[in-house]
Parts: structure tokens; sequence; C-alpha cells
């Protein structure tokens, strides 16, 4: 138990600033290449159905607590991304995206907070967290390979989500055995660790020194 506890915590700690290295690049650089607002509004998606889920269940706070950080993380991830997508200059984006996702999602939390979702609904809305945190995962994958670059994704927190998701396949397997949850968290895992993988290839310090190595032979 203190094992779990002590898992539980260093995940709690590392969501407090999963997504804050992302939102303050983009801050800094006020530029959002390579960053899908498609993939991250998918990802609030499976972050809400998760958050959502877990207070129906009544389910243990050190189980899902990480999820109300990541849930505001990704909405002011959002704002950032509504208010700098228009930069973007070789890819134009719709920034009002952004913030429907935000109004909808958080209406769909006060709507479960005060019980007013159906309780059959509530019971099988994780069953549609696989494929959409899948999805998400996919399609910001699907944007570093096709642009060859990281552009401004953060690969750090990338590397927290995949540290988290397997921190937490070993406390629902211990504590709530459920196994919804175990295998959302597996998918999560190999595709967060696919997309630290990717940044990692296509960073832009990466790309550079492979740019100057051709350079080099064809000169």
């Amino acid at each position: 138990m203190i094992f779990l506890d002590l898992l539980s915590l260093s995940v709690n700690i590392l969501c407090l600033i999963q997504k804050l290295p992302q939102i303050i690049r983009i801050y800094k650089t006020k530029n959002v290449a390579s960053i899908s607002i498609s993939s991250v509004l998918l990802e609030e998606t499976a972050y809400t159905l998760v958050l959502t889920y877990n207070l129906w269940r009544n389910y243990p706070l050190s189980a899902f607590f990480e999820y109300i950080f990541l849930f505001i993380q990704d909405i002011l991830l959002l704002w950032a991304l509504a208010k700098y997508s228009t930069k973007d200059k070789d890819k134009q984006t719709d920034e009002s995206k952004p913030l429907y996702g935000i109004l909808i999602f958080c209406l769909y939390l006060v709507a479960s907070l005060l019980n007013l979702l159906p309780n059959k609904w509530m019971s099988i809305c994780t069953m549609f967290v696989i494929p959409i945190g899948a999805s998400s995962k996919i399609i910001q994958l699907r944007t570093i390979l096709s642009n060859k670059s990281a552009g401004q994704v953060s690969r750090i927190g990338w590397v927290i989500a995949s540290y988290s998701n397997c921190a937490r396949i070993i406390t629902n397997l211990i504590q709530t055995k459920d196994m919804n949850m175990v295998i959302n968290l597996s998918i999560s895992f190999i595709l967060n660790t696919s997309i630290v993988i990717a940044c990692t290839i296509y960073s832009n310090d990466s790309v550079s020194k492979l740019t100057d190595k051709r350079k080099t032979k064809t000169t």
C-alpha cells in the first residue's frame, strides 16, 4: 500500500506540470506549429469522460486525482491554441474550435457533478475513451510524421504522460481492478511512447543536424 501511495503521489505531482511545458512554449514562441487542435480536443474529451466516470463510480481520489489537473491544463492549452492558431501561416486553423470545446467540456463536467447525466450513459461512457484517446494520439503522431518536424510539440509532456500511464496501470490493477481502465491506459502508454520517439527523431535539433549532414555530402 505504501508503494501504491508513493506511485500515485508521483503521478499526481508530475501531472501538475505535465502540460505546462507545452503551454509555456506556445506563449513564448506565439506559434503552434505541428500541434494538432483536433488531437487536443479529442484528448480533452477522453480526460473529461474518465474524470466524470471516476467521480460517478466514487473511486478513491488517489486513483484518478491527476485527471483533475489534466482537465484544467488542457483547457488552458486549448485557450492558448485559440489565441495563437491564426499565427501559423503554414496552416490556417479555426480559432473558434478550441473555444467551443472549452465551453462543451465545462458544461459536461457541471452536468455530471449535478447528476444530470443518465446512469446508463455513465456506465458505458468509458467504452468510448479508448478509441477517442487513441485517435487523439494517432492524429498528433501523424501530424509530426507528415510535417517531419516536432515543431512546438513538447517532448517533456509526453514523457510524463507515458510514465503516468505506466503507473496507473499498476494502481488500477491492484486497487480498482477495472480492466476497461487498464486496457485504455495500456494503449495510451504505447501511443504516448511513440510520440516521444517521433519528437526525438523529428526535433528541431535532430532535423537541423540531418540537414547539415546532407548539405555537407552534396557539397
